[in-house]
């Protein structure tokens, strides 16, 4: 359930202007579990400030939850792996992927 949850907001989130998935999709990276998870607990991206997308109820993923969702998320980006990018939580890490990216 948690796992269909995660593919649904992130697909949405990549396909909505701004979504900050959008920029992760053209990144060659993807959040490690606690940063993801960080993510889905905000119910909402802060990046989609005219809120095309809308909320969703705050949830998180447990280990093997986050394992099916990173797994799918490679197979779609086979150029993406999973990493922290030296830094220790999801928002030092965004900031880390938009100023890679543009």
């Amino acid at each position: 359930m948690r796992i269909e949850r995660a593919k649904k907001v992130l697909t949405e989130n990549t396909n909505v202007l701004y979504g900050i998935f959008g920029v992760i999709e053209c990144s060659p990276f993807f959040p490690p579990c606690s940063f993801l998870n960080e993510f889905f607990k905000k119910g909402s991206d802060p990046c989609d400030q005219d809120s095309r997308m809308g909320s969703w109820e705050p949830f998180e993923l447990n280990t093997q939850e986050y394992e099916a969702v990173a797994s799918w998320w490679l197979r779609e980006h086979p150029n993406s792996t999973v990493d922290s990018l030296g830094v220790n939580n999801w928002d030092d890490w965004q900031i880390k992927i938009i100023e890679a990216n543009y």
